[in-house]
């Protein structure tokens, strides 16, 4: 396991080298939002772009899922933000502000002060504990969490260099105390978690957006508590407008070892299904249902524990700073000088780091124009011999840039 340690160091080194001769290309996803883990992306998973610098984004999250064995029940209330320090990385931050345990088929020991710590127990006295509450001891339990930090690297964009985007994200998590009352009422594993995910994510038509990810997250205390690999695909698709964003997931883990008998989930399923809407520019409404998918069955099961839920909900309100870069625009003419009743034509060249839409609009300050996209036909015919001004001007949601022709009209 310990070379495992050593790839987030050796993929930094590699891929950075790789990135450096990569260029900025367009932004492909307009609207990015903090994610409940920190990070931007969609509910859990992550994109592989990242936020400008000085851009912002927060969240306030509310997440209510189920976990074996024993239908442990987990509701969490975590704050999440997310901040742009370079073109190329953001950093983030996740803080269960408030976490929820209840765990009704878990064995209630009533440890007294001196008494060691033991991982969970089923009623049945079978040894049964998940990774993030191992020592639950109380069958209920209600306080902050764990937090959770990490950076975001952008390694390339999607353009005309990559066929896709990837980012390479390590993060470390670790509780804010280990006192003996937040382990045995499950608020907090006792370990710090340290890893990093490789995140993948390809463009759809309509701006719509796919992405992958998997990555490793290794427990300082691995004696009790497993290592993890984590994996997860998703996507993003806007309906009718950019504002209103379908968002499906399908984010899963698998814990490498068995520190305990078959009791205990190897591999826990999410799947997640909803909508982010955009109500205003700086704001989004984000809410799924959550489905748990893998369960151990009470009927085919030695242990006797009860049927495990399946629904859970997701939440998000969230407030995002964004920088606009203005589009630029320079415009190409055919021929400056011309000789009354000639016509010519201007092309303008547009370019908008962003990728918004943009309004592209011509005037003239004589002579009849006609556009044609981003061309325009300026006819002389009628005119006085002088000069005459033909102005592009292209806008998008914020600024406004514009150029400018003179063409000079000769009599016959």
């Amino acid at each position: 396991m310990a070379f495992l340690r050593q790839i987030p160091a050796c993929l930094i080194i590699f891929l950075l080298l790789i990135a450096s001769a990569a260029g900025q290309d367009k932004e492909q996803v307009k609207q990015l939002a903090v994610t409940t883990q920190g990070s931007t992306g969609l509910f859990n998973l992550y994109l592989a772009r990242t936020l400008r610098p000085g851009e912002v984004s927060f969240g306030l999250n509310f997440s209510h899922f189920h976990r074996e064995p024993g239908d442990l029940d987990f509701t969490l209330y975590p704050v999440s933000l997310t901040v742009g320090v370079h073109d190329r990385a953001e950093f983030f931050l996740s803080w269960e502000a408030q976490r929820r345990v209840n765990a009704d088929a878990i064995q209630v020991n009533k440890l007294l002060p001196g008494d060691p710590l033991v991982p969970a127990r089923l009623k049945n006295g079978e040894t049964a504990f998940y990774n993030e509450a191992p020592f639950l001891d109380v069958g209920f339990g209600s306080g902050p969490g764990a937090l959770r930090t990490g950076v975001k690297f952008n390694l390339f964009s999607e353009g005309k260099q990559f066929p896709f985007s990837m980012a390479l994200q390590p993060s470390i998590k670790f509780p804010l105390s280990r006192s003996r009352s937040r382990l045995v009422r499950g608020l907090t594993n006792g370990s710090v978690e340290s890893g990093y995910d490789l995140i993948l994510s390809k463009s759809l038509p309509r701006r719509g957006i796919v992405t992958f990810q998997n990555g490793f997250l290794f427990a300082s205390d691995s004696q009790t508590i497993e290592h993890r690999f984590n994996y997860g695909m998703g996507y993003q698709i806007p309906v009718i407008t950019e504002t209103i964003q379908t968002i499906g997931e399908l984010v899963g883990s698998v814990f490498l070892g068995r520190k305990t008998p078959g009791a205990n989930p190897k591999s826990p399923l999410d799947l997640y299904l909803g909508l982010r809407i955009w109500p205003a520019r700086h704001l989004s409404l984000s809410a799924a249902y959550n489905a748990t998918l893998r369960r151990i069955s009470p009927d085919s099961s030695p242990f006797g524990i009860q049927s495990t839920g399946r629904s859970g909900w997701l939440f998000q309100l969230s407030y995002h700073r964004k920088i606009n870069r203005p589009p630029s625009i320079r415009c190409l003419p055919e021929n400056t000088v011309l000789t009354e009743g000639e016509p010519t034509t201007i092309r303008a060249a547009v370019e908008d780091l962003d990728d918004s839409q943009l309004s592209l609009s011509w005037t003239a300050n004589g002579g009849k124009i006609s556009q044609r996209g981003l061309l325009v036909v300026f006819d002389s015919t009628g005119l006085e011999a002088d000069q005459y001004l033909v102005t592009a001007e292209v806008a998008d949601a914020d600024s406004a840039a514009s150029c400018s022709t003179k063409i000079t009209v000769r009599a016959r």
